[in-house]
């Protein structure tokens, strides 16, 4: 089964409960220390006269054109029909280019065996029917696997930015690449 479905992340929801780590890690049986997602926190800064802090999940973007994908020698990592940047251990010779070209610092080397690890978006579950484990335990409500439709409809009215498989929205920012004091 292919999933067409994206990672919404709403900006706005995140209350750094870090449910979303805890639950990538025991799904996919991760030792402590490598992550493939992380809450990452925005330091409390001024933003028009008002203080603020905000908590930005970070995973794969499972990009559109992945130069994790383009710089393999192995041909290791594939973008499946599914939109997932899939990665096969059994090509991978565990050089590290990939993990130097993705900009996200998405990709990262195993620390058990001479391979690659990433976030596939627990393709086994979604292929199941489920939803991926970050999204089914996010406490804060702020991760959702959404169709193209129900994006639609949710960021109505929202700013929105994102990559891949991967959007993000809020209300109170404008998500946007330029520098000013509004964006995040």
């Amino acid at each position: 089964m292919m999933s067409d479905k994206i990672l919404l992340v709403d900006i706005d929801r995140c209350i750094r409960c870090y449910a979303c780590e805890v639950a990538c890690k025991q799904e996919h049986d991760l030792p402590p220390g490598p992550r493939w997602n992380s809450v990452v926190t925005i330091e409390p800064r001024t933003v028009k006269g008002e203080l603020h802090t905000d908590f930005i999940f970070a995973t794969c973007l499972q990009c559109d054109d992945p130069l994790c994908s383009v710089v393999c020698p192995a041909k290791a990592l594939t973008k499946g029909g599914d939109g997932v940047v899939h990665i096969d251990g059994s090509k991978c010779t565990g050089c590290g280019i990939c993990v130097l070209a993705c900009p996200f610092g998405a990709v990262q080397l195993r620390p058990d065996r001479r391979c690659v690890w990433k976030c596939d978006q627990c393709s086994d579950r979604v292929d199941s029917g489920q939803s991926p484990s970050c999204v089914q335990h996010c406490a804060g409500g702020a991760l959702q696997h959404v169709t193209e439709t129900e994006l639609l409809q949710i960021i109505s009215g929202r700013h929105t930015a994102g990559a891949g498989k991967v959007r993000y929205i809020s209300t109170k920012w404008r998500l946007s690449s330029r520098s000013d004091d509004n964006a995040l």
